[in-house]
């Protein structure tokens, strides 16, 4: 008689060297970023990518295409509930030009995916969380209305600041797995005073952006083989209520108190992203090979 294995087991390593997959902690964990990804309206990734790496296992970049597709499942969850809740708070016309710069940025993030050998990889990746936690950190100055007090969707400035921003979250989000919000929140927090003043402006903004940007993104990866299909129905049950979590609590719980939950976490995970040893094959990984660096 065969033995059954836990579904989110199947790429477990046959080395005893290497990494051991943690189905349990990887459910739960991804619950837990789904929850602070409508809850910023951050896409979530730069902690799952880790995750998934970690406790999948799986190769970084198999990581980040199979992140941006539980991603897309857990915002476009985020958006109904913000969508049920107040939608409102969502400016139509900066999302429409957001997803239009990240849509030609994509095409850039998965050219560089590509090209990028495996551990130059890590090491970029790492120095992006690194800038990201000390963003977090408020360790680099956040300087509010540099457009101006709103957005006018007439003016020429707002017209190339979005579609500026959302290339650069395009690039992101295809390249790192983390569905573009990382971007677009600070980006917006800055351009524009009265979104800075109103954080929930500019989180339910970012997460009506990022539902089509990581869709995208997934299918660029889909295509090239980096998404492991069969863990996104095992990750995304518990994940899509802790979506709704977030959105619901983003309206009662300040932003700030949340930089000393991620924060540190965010600048604990590049060292150990950046310092991990090759390791041994994995099993149904088509891109590993023996002591190849992941």
């Amino acid at each position: 008689m065969c033995e059954s294995r836990h579904p989110l087991a199947m790429s477990a390593p046959t080395e005893n060297n290497a990494p051991r997959a943690r189905p349990v902690l990887l459910v739960v964990g991804t619950a837990l970023v789904a929850c602070a990804s409508t809850l910023l309206g951050i896409g979530g990734g730069a902690f799952l990518v880790p995750l998934l790496a970690a406790w999948g296992p799986l190769r970084m970049k198999k990581s980040v295409g199979t992140s941006l597709a539980v991603i897309a499942g857990v915002v476009a969850v985020g958006l109904v509930a913000q969508l049920a809740t107040r939608p409102a708070d969502i400016s139509w016309p900066l999302v429409g030009l957001l997803v239009v710069g990240a849509f030609g940025g994509a095409p850039v993030g998965r050219f560089l995916l590509r090209i990028l050998p495996r551990q130059a990889f890590r090491y970029v990746f790492a120095a992006f969380l690194l800038l990201v936690a000390v963003r977090m950190f408020g360790f680099i100055p956040a300087a509010t209305g540099l457009l101006g007090r709103a957005p006018r969707i007439d003016a020429l400035q707002t017209i190339v600041y979005s579609l500026g921003t959302g290339f650069l979250a395009g690039v992101t989000s295809t390249l790192f797995g983390i569905g573009g919000g990382m971007v677009i929140v600070p980006a917006l927090m800055i351009g524009y005073r009265d979104l800075s003043e109103h954080f929930v402006s500019a989180r339910a903004t970012s997460l009506a952006a990022i539902v089509p940007i990581s869709a995208w993104g997934t299918f660029l990866h889909w295509k090239k083989g980096n998404v492991r299909v069969a863990f996104v129905p095992r990750l995304l049950p518990l994940a899509v209520g802790f979506a709704v979590l977030g959105v619901v609590a983003s309206y009662w719980l300040e932003a700030r108190v949340l930089t000393f939950v991620f924060g540190p976490l965010l600048l604990g995970i590049p060292t150990k992203v950046a310092l991990a040893k090759p390791r041994a094959n994995v099993p149904d990984d088509d891109e590993a090979a023996p002591g190849a660096p992941s």
